[in-house]
């Protein structure tokens, strides 16, 4: 019984934690400074991670980035 209820505690203490870590989307438009023109396929990379995406043809992109904030 000391078992069961010791695995229980584990799986909703996890439960717990995954809820918890939450991301958000952010999104932006890569344009030249020179001209204004948007440029297509710039890589915005969270720094420190291997979490990135690649800008489309119109110079869009969006990415999901932890909650607690992050480096571009």
């Amino acid at each position: 019984m000391k078992k069961i209820l010791l695995i229980s505690f584990m799986l909703l203490s996890a439960l717990i934690n995954e809820s918890w870590a939450q991301e958000r989307s952010v999104t932006g438009k890569i344009t030249s400074q020179s001209d204004g023109m948007s440029l297509p396929g710039v890589n915005v990379i969270l720094k420190g991670s291997t979490t990135g995406a690649t800008s489309d043809l119109d110079g869009n992109y969006q990415l999901s980035v932890p909650s607690d904030g992050g480096t571009l």
